[in-house]
């Protein structure tokens, strides 16, 4: 039932992100280093995950192996990407921008898995991406924020496609387990290799292992919500609900009650939206 960890994700991201707000509220951390340390939260699970589901690796084939090594790079230039637009675009700009992945992944699903999409669907896609536009601030981005918050979507709507392609072919453990290790090692030589500032005390903050823990349950639960067959576009649907989500949890935990009416207005659009999802799958 894919229902349920496509949900534990929307969970997991929601508080991983509103927890993050707090806890990283008097610091900024570098986007690269965060994602190297929430990368091995999700590591550590698929070390002992490797051990007790031993993983058939034969099924790999000449083909799998090297969009294996794809699925890696495209993980690596996402987290590049999303470093970038991170720093030259304001949050509210970019969760709007990042957006637009609802429209790729449609896409790719349609050309990639033949994905057939009723109206409602679209319609229930279409009302989550205007949410989003109903929280953005009315603000300027710079060109290349512009761009970098697009290619940051892209690219993880081709990720998630990559990702289904595998899973598919070789099953969850012998696809998630050894990326999620291979993807913090190189994550790190990445943040090493070139000199990004390490926070070491970020590790000391209140609620980090909080953090650590829904990270990782809002990585397994979209990628087992994939296995276990959700539609590319219908599961980032549900992921892009984070833009609304988080405001509502912000307001209710971390007292942010600024543009409330605006965030009421959107979460009600976004709950109409998935409404009309859900009715049609």
């Amino acid at each position: 039932m894919w229902i349920i960890p496509l949900f534990a994700h929307l969970i997991g991201s929601t508080g991983y992100n509103t927890l993050l707000r707090h806890a990283a509220s008097d610091r900024k951390t570098d986007p690269l280093f965060l994602a190297a340390i929430m990368s091995t939260a999700i590591a550590v699970p698929a070390v002992f995950g490797i051990f007790i589901a031993d993983p058939d690796w034969s099924v790999y084939s000449t083909r799998t192996i090297l969009l294996f090594i794809l699925s890696a790079s495209a993980v690596l230039a996402f987290h590049i990407i999303n470093a970038k637009a991170l720093e030259k675009t304001e949050a509210s700009i970019f969760s709007f921008l990042y957006n637009f992945r609802i429209g790729i992944a449609t896409l790719l699903g349609m050309i990639v898995f033949g994905e057939i999409l009723s109206p409602l669907t679209l319609a229930g896609g279409a009302m989550v991406f205007t949410a989003g536009f109903i929280l953005m601030k009315r603000t300027s981005a710079r060109p290349s924020g512009i761009f970098f918050s697009v290619a940051s979507g892209a690219m993880i709507a081709f990720l998630n496609v990559i990702e289904k392609y595998l899973i598919l072919q070789v099953g969850f453990a012998a696809y998630m387990f050894p990326a999620a290790i291979i993807i913090a090692v190189l994550l790190w030589i990445l943040v090493l290799g070139t000199k990004r500032p390490v926070d070491k005390t970020f590790m000391a903050t209140k609620g980090f292992y909080a953090l650590a823990v829904l990270r990782g349950i809002s990585a397994y639960g979209f990628t087992l919500s994939l296995w276990l067959g959700a539609l590319i576009s219908v599961s980032t649907y549900i992921s892009s609900l984070t833009c609304v989500t988080i405001a509502i949890t912000a307001v209710i935990f971390l007292k942010e009650t600024d543009s409330l009416n605006k965030k009421i207005a959107a979460g009600i659009i976004a709950l109409a939206g998935v409404t009309l999802i859900f009715l049609t799958n």
